[in-house]
């Protein structure tokens, strides 16, 4: 049933008829459909109304083309230009077959799809896939596609396509970090100035990527420079790999990373979708009809997915830790559910059924060292390589060789269901200088469990054991580059070189056995408990190295307390360190907004009893400052002490300043930390850089905030820099749109990006600057309800539909310009000139002709 709206025969006002319209357009949908005759606009004389059919529809739109985003099934699928045409059912978006392909349609989805020649899709939807569906907001701009399941290709979650993957734009920067010291003391005549600077600077290229890490240092005595690093590296997207050649170091975990000047390939998990990233058992089951499977993991649904009648096996689960036991439902289609629970933890080893996960090394064993003294850094190659076997059992192992040296590693990973992981491996190692030769082996044992009805977590727990011929690679090379001791090591106990010989005695004596244990235990209202252990044997020294660790924390009524026993010890040590803490965070936002009342004390065997109180919080808009004034008191050596601490996050960096007082000494701290990039639109400042970030480039758009980035915002140019992206991630980046200016407005406020590794990607968002006028047309002519205003500055074009009363609203027009308004075959055009103040919308009356 249709309502039409009959032609106005009085001279009642238009707006009582513009409030019913609203009205009736804003009323909850009912039965009938709501009809519009646009005839009833018609006044006496007039020629025919403009065609509104198109308004018809609800949310309905004039054709033309629109920056539209594109979601296929609530997935995100691309962002472009699209025109509109009508069709019988109102706006059809120009989308392709191709489109629709590369989005993830079967190519034999129906017969009607298949036979659809290539080209843009020119009819409703449903009739090529039944149940398929379009639906276009255009205040946001988005395009719903909905297309039943049956019709998709199978899809792995938080898959993103090579495709989307960009390479970003060409680029140069440098991120900085420097800190700086000025200190006087009652010991001694005038100020001890201390300087540090760190420098990781970076070229940009297509897909390639050039490297430097630097530093510089100055003590007043002397300064050094060092260039600690330098590669080139491009991602090989065939491998999911990533290639480096320069400065670099080799992965751990088959055998202990090294430093290297050479070349090297390895996979790279980044590249991998989300859920196919890290460990997850292979979830098999056998569904009876068309049924729902369900996984939850600590009572939260991790996955859910539909399969047809038959044996299944999910693959591309992830999961929120990296064990528990996980609760599978199946759902049959009469209602029927059937449970069971498979347990899984993963050692880091562990991959996924059928994963594989390699790296080969080639060049120079690199010394990292500051001087330029000569060192032993032999060539070798190094090769590792791991392959998930089954659902729940890996095999790895690699080969290192060198000139005086060679290993061989083999080792395998093993779910074990309830029990939790475990892994096992064993290394050989040859090792030759001169006429010194030695060789033996080592074995490793890991575990790992999460125990979800206790709460308690194993995230490792590992033993090796080494014979006294068994060097690694590093500590061959360290043997080779560490002088003989002039000393023994009882005389050099305690004294100031115990830090040498540590690390001396260290590369002369190789391991003999290292554990490791880490465990953290929730207590649900009761806060948690953590505790870290560890213990080193060495060949030929008596004693150990070991590291003990205990920390509990709870929060209640919102007061924070944390209390920490931690014990360390080694042959190298005069002395037995212990050292107790307690900390407390009380809220103090009663008396200072965004405020916290810090207390913490502490008692070691060497610095006896320190205490300290303060306040600390952060203040501004969008918390960029932030403070912290504290006072200590320590038994021994300084007694009271003060200091205070100031940290503001802008957009064009960080900045720090301090000053500590204690009886004997001043200092005064300070530090800037922020990025320099060169774009191809210039120069932009920013806050420190990662590896992967965005150049947001919003024309003219001063001072706009970037949403969920602290302190950012755009410059005067409107541009500004995301510091930090997930690499091969859809990421989201989004402009507030109420801090811009009254004369500027964005066409989109959100844009979505999927950066390579290292890449600065661009998210641009298209601006209209210029004012926000209200029209009022007056023409010899009359001009029609619906008819199209435009004005055209350069590239940018501001556009409204004319009401009934010849008003239209336009935005991000120039001060000056020419309104051109078409209907039909017919318009008129009007030159308008604003005055010079500038309110937030202008209210113009033109003759149009």
């Amino acid at each position: 049933m249709r309502t039409t709206l009959f032609t106005r025969q009085s001279g009642r006002s238009a707006s009582a008829m513009t409030g019913f319209m609203l009205a009736a357009l804003m009323s909850p949908p009912g039965s009938a459909t709501d009809y519009f005759d646009p005839a009833a606009l018609e006044l006496r004389g007039q020629v025919s109304a403009i065609d509104l059919s198109a308004l018809e529809q609800p949310g309905g739109q004039i054709p033309g083309r629109y920056r539209t985003e594109i979601y296929l099934n609530s997935r995100y699928m691309a962002e472009r230009i699209l025109n509109f045409t009508l069709g019988e059912r109102g706006l059809i978006p120009e989308i392709t077959k191709e489109d629709l392909l590369s989005w993830g349609v079967r190519s034999q989805a129906t017969p009607a799809f298949s036979a659809m020649s290539k080209g843009s899709l020119r009819q409703p939807i449903d009739r090529v896939l039944p149940d398929g569906q379009l639906s276009y907001d255009f205040a946001q701009r988005r395009l719903d596609i909905s297309i039943p399941q049956a019709f998709m290709q199978q899809s792995v979650q938080g898959a993103v396509s090579p495709e989307e993957w960009d390479d970003g734009l060409p680029a140069a920067f440098v991120n900085y970090a420097y800190s700086g010291a000025s200190s006087r003391s009652d010991a001694r005549q005038g100020t001890v100035q201390n300087n540090y600077l760190n420098l990781r600077s970076g070229v940009n290229l297509g897909a390639w990527r050039l490297r430097n890490y630097s530093s510089w240092s100055d003590n007043g005595r002397s300064r050094q420079w060092n260039s600690i690093n330098t590669y080139l590296q491009h991602d090989v997207k065939s491998l999911n790999a990533q290639f480096v050649a320069g400065d670099s170091y080799s992965p751990a975990g088959v055998f202990d990373s090294v430093a290297f000047r050479g070349v090297q390939l390895y996979s790279d998990d980044n590249m991998l979708p989300e859920s196919r990233r890290g460990f997850a058992p292979v979830i098999r089951g056998i569904a009876q009809s068309n049924a729902r499977v369900t996984i939850r993991q600590d009572g939260n649904i991790i996955y859910q997915a539909y399969v047809p009648p038959g044996p299944f096996a999910i693959t591309d689960l992830y999961p929120v830790s990296s064990g528990g036991d996980l609760s599978v439902s199946i759902r049959e289609a009469d209602g029927t559910v059937r449970q069971f629970v498979q347990a899984f933890s993963a050692v880091p080893l562990m991959l996924r059924e059928g994963q594989a996960k390699y790296a080969l090394t080639a060049g120079k064993y690199r010394v990292v060292a500051a001087d330029n003294a000569a060192r032993y850094e032999p060539l070798f190659l190094q090769t590792t390589g791991s392959y998930g076997l089954t659902n729940a059992s890996t095999l790895y192992g690699g080969i290192i060789l060198s000139g005086d040296y060679m290993s061989s590693s083999l080792g395998s990973a093993k779910g074990l269901g309830y029990l939790g992981s475990v892994s096992i491996d064993g290394t050989w190692a040859h090792a030759q200088s001169g006429e010194i030769e030695k060789q033996g082996a080592s074995f490793r044992f890991q575990y790992a469990k999460d125990f979800t009805a206790s709460g308690t977590t194993f995230n490792l727990a590992g033993y090796r054991y080494s014979t006294s011929g068994y060097m690694d690679f590093n500590e061959a090379n360290g043997y080779y580059n560490t002088p003989p001791l002039n000393a023994s090591n009882d005389e050099l106990i305690g004294s100031k070189q115990a830090q040498r010989v540590w690390t001396e005695w260290r590369n002369r004596h190789n391991k003999r056995s290292r554990a490791e244990l880490n465990i953290n235990q929730r207590l649900g209202d009761f806060g948690s408990l953590y505790l870290s252990a560890y213990q080193q044997q060495y060949w030929g020294i008596s004693g150990r190295e070991n590291t003990f660790n205990l920390g509990y924390s709870i929060s209640h009524n919102a007061v924070s307390y944390t209390l920490n026993y931690m014990r360390s010890s080694s042959p190298w040590l005069s002395q037995q360190n212990n050292v107790f803490s307690l900390a407390v965070q009380i809220p103090f936002e009663r008396f200072m907004p965004k405020s916290w009342l810090n207390v913490s004390a502490s008692q070691t065997n060497s610095s006896g009893l320190m205490a300290s109180a303060g306040i600390a919080g952060v203040a501004l808009a969008d918390n960029t400052l932030s403070y912290n004034i504290q006072q200590g008191y320590a038994s021994r050596g300084t007694g009271g002490s003060g200091s205070a601490t100031l940290d503001y996050k802008g957009s064009s960096g960080e900045y720090l300043a301090g000053y500590n007082v204690t009886r004997q000494t001043r200092q005064l701290n300070y530090g800037v930390m922020g990025g320099i990039l060169v774009h191809p639109w210039g120069l932009t400042l920013s806050q420190p850089l990662g590896d992967t970030m965005a150049l947001v480039r919003a024309d003219k758009a001063a001072n706009v905030k970037v949403e969920n980035s602290t302190g950012v915002y755009t410059d005067s140019r409107g541009y500004a820099v995301v510091p930090y992206l997930s690499p091969y991630q859809r990421n989201i980046i989004k402009l507030d749109s109420g801090t811009l200016a009254d004369d500027i407005d964005l066409t989109a406020d959100t844009r979505r990006v999927v950066p390579g590794q290292g890449a600065l990607v661009l998210a641009d968002f298209p601006t209209a600057a210029g004012q926000k006028i209200m029209l009022t047309l007056n023409s010899e002519k009359t001009i029609p309800y619906g008819a199209s205003a435009t004005v055209t500055s350069g590239s940018q074009t501001s556009s409204g539909i004319v009401d009934d009363r010849h008003q239209v609203y336009l935005s991000g027009v120039p001060s000056r310009g020419t309104v051109k308004v078409v209907w039909q075959h017919d318009g008129c055009q009007a030159d308008y000139v604003l005055p010079g103040d500038k309110p937030v919308i202008q209210l113009i009356s033109l003759q149009c002709r």
